[in-house]
């Protein structure tokens, strides 16, 4: 269960208080941060909420994770690296900040701060290697019975003392899923080695995956699980290739393997992260291999001897000292990051397989290759004349209007100090759809679940406009009877008639976005939080208006979507964007009712996720994130309240 807490909480505390227990949701778009599947992989199925209203009792006793925590916050209080510490000794990132974050990301190096199974390996490793040392010397020393008995039984106490490290190291970690995985694939090879089989290295690999799967079974959910083993098997299969064809030196063999991996990595991280960093392959040469010998051992050592002595900070000047390089690196990462697009990957998987298998591919299979790549590129260009996506922001709203590689968006979803759905959702899926450039940006009020995302989106996407109904500005106004075009579509405003100083619900700009195509119209109504008497006094000046595709007012609350809307307002297809199960009860059954009575198709982003609807030719194809039949089992379990 996942724990949210008005206030923060000692490991180890133990709290006494009534609580509301919910099943995790999320949003889910075709592109970004999929929270239920990341919640579920991890074994949570269930949010416990302590209210602030409520009488609690929490009782904190001695831990000795919050002991080594509070030892090593207190030495590096001053180190400006205290939030990679923290996250490599503890898997805490609460501390790294969003600078720091966005670099790791670009440079293709957040693997390494974090807690993972390359972490787990390495101080396996170091507690292997230093039990082994240890025995080594004993045998110098000691009699031959006790040398006979050491040269029996070293392996196995080896293996075990470098076990119990990994797992002191997993302890710190609060034993996260990744961890445990790790922990079993460890426990499995390291009983073969103590077998003695012969065993390929293919099946210890299947031997090891089936024994996570059977103990952790939500691993199946996990996108890090599937990684981690692909990435094993190729090294796997890249070494057995390299060892077949001449002896070659140790860093020539280990330089081919990381280049095969990396290129194999290129179209999967590419469509997973919707960006590739161009020089990500050499940022992990460089830093994997620093981080495995010199940081991670010594920020484990610092942490232990921290616990012992207060008078130690001079190793973790040395540490900052040995993370001065990554720093630097850091601040040339964003400059090599690719965006990648569904057309940018069409081009870079044949690319990728042509490189990696140029040696077996005749000239007659490149050029079928070749061919067929195109032919799939022109029909990705001619699926839709203009796309307009709902985006699920949860209790909010964002809608994208596409055309070719450029976009306006109408809002942009909530944000606070440490988060934004315009970086989480908007962004991802801007550039999933292969957009470039984003025109200009329409913020129906100021709201913040509809406007809290303007800077984010202005420093990412720099549009070329911003319109809103309120403020001093008279270029870029959104009131009653303004008009403009972008390439295609035609913009014109109906609401509200005058600017004011601060847009709440009733003066929502709303919108009506057209797209003549010969004879053919078609109609996009945006509403913002329009409330009833926004609706009366806008239907009262308004000819009765066939829609093809609106936005819900005000997420299909109660007091919006009146008679009087529905008298002057024929919608064929309507889009209420709402959160599941959200503390406001939205939308309202009666309005769903009420649409669906008078013959709307009824979409609601917390039940479907993002609505797309393609604007191709004379048709509209409605497609959503979620389908009751192509839904994975975790989804369809968490949606259907199994868990």
């Amino acid at each position: 269960m996942l724990l949210r807490s008005p206030t923060a909480l000692p490991p180890g505390a133990v709290v006494t208080a009534p609580v509301s227990v919910n099943p995790i949701s999320g949003t889910l778009n075709r592109a970004g941060f999929d929270r239920e599947k990341h919640l579920f992989s991890q074994g949570i199925a269930a949010n416990v909420t302590l209210s602030a209203k409520n009488h609690t009792i929490v009782v904190s006793r001695p831990h000795w994770r919050a002991s080594f925590h509070r030892a090593v916050r207190n030495a590096t209080k001053h180190s400006r690296f205290q939030g990679l510490y923290l996250a490599l000794i503890f898997g805490d990132r609460s501390e790294l900040g969003d600078e720091m974050r966005r670099q790791l990301q670009y440079s293709g190096l957040s693997h390494l701060i974090a807690i993972s199974g390359l972490h787990v390996g390495i101080v396996f490793a170091l507690g292997y290697a230093v039990a082994t040392m240890v025995f080594t010397l004993l045998k110098m020393v000691l009699r031959s019975k006790a040398r006979a008995w050491l040269t029996l039984y070293g392996l196995p106490l080896s293996l075990f003392i470098g076990f119990v490290f990994a797992l002191s190291y997993c302890a710190l970690g609060y034993f996260a899923i990744s961890t445990v995985r790790a922990l079993i694939m460890l426990a499995v090879i390291s009983g073969l080695l103590l077998w003695q089989a012969r065993i390929h290295r293919l099946v210890i690999i299947l031997l090891a995956s089936s024994a996570v799967l059977t103990l952790v079974p939500f691993s199946a959910a996990s996108l890090s699980f599937w990684l981690s083993f692909s990435a094993v098997t190729l090294l796997v299969l890249t070494h057995t290739w390299l060892a077949a064809k001449r002896q070659q030196s140790a860093i020539v063999t280990a330089f081919s393997m990381h280049l095969v991996l990396s290129l194999c990595f290129v179209p999967i991280i590419g469509y997973l992260f919707h960006g590739l960093s161009l020089i990500g392959a050499l940022y992990n040469v460089l830093f994997v291999a620093w981080f495995s010998v010199c940081i991670v051992p010594l920020s484990l050592l610092a942490a232990l001897l921290s616990m012992v002595s207060t008078h130690l900070v001079w190793l973790w000047d040395i540490l900052d000292i040995a993370l001065v390089p990554l720093e630097f690196a850091l601040g040339f990462a964003p400059l090599f990051w690719w965006d990648i697009g569904v057309t940018d990957l069409v081009f870079l998987l044949p690319l990728v397989i042509m490189v990696l298998f140029y040696r077996w591919l005749s000239k007659k299979a490149l050029y079928i290759l070749a061919l067929h790549t195109i032919a799939i590129r022109f029909c990705i260009e001619g699926e839709s004349e203009v796309s307009v996506q709902f985006l699920d922001v949860g209790h909010g709203l964002a809608v994208a209007i596409i055309q070719g590689d450029e976009a306006v968006i109408y809002d942009t979803g909530s944000a606070n100090d440490h988060f934004s759905m315009a970086d989480t959702v908007v962004t991802p899926n801007l550039i999933a759809a292969g957009v470039s450039h984003v025109e200009g940006l329409i913020l129906s009020h100021g709201d913040n679940d509809h406007a809290g995302g303007v800077l984010a989106l202005q420093n990412r996407w720099q549009p070329t406009w911003i319109r809103r109904p309120e403020g001093n500005t008279t270029d870029t106004q959104c009131i009653q009877g303004t008009h403009w075009r972008w390439k295609a579509l035609e913009f014109t405003v109906l609401w509200p008639p005058k600017r004011v100083s601060r847009a709440y619900n009733p003066h929502s700009c709303v919108v009506l976005v057209s797209l003549e195509n010969g004879n053919q119209s078609k109609r996009l109504l945006l509403t913002g939080d329009i409330e009833k008497v926004s609706e009366i006094l806008l239907a009262r000046q308004l000819e009765p208006l066939s829609i093809d595709v609106m936005s819900v007012p005000h997420h299909g609350s109660s007091t919006s979507s009146s008679s009087f809307l529905h008298r002057t307002i024929e919608a064929t297809n309507v889009v209420a964007s709402t959160r599941l199960q959200s503390r406001w009860s939205l939308p309202s059954p009666r309005v769903r009712e009420q649409y669906q009575q008078n013959g709307s198709a009824w979409f609601e982003t917390g039940v479907d996720g993002q609505v797309i609807f393609d604007f191709s030719g004379q048709e509209i194809i409605v497609s959503t994130a979620r389908s009751e039949y192509l839904d994975p089992w975790y989804r369809q379990m968490l949606r259907s309240r199994v868990e």
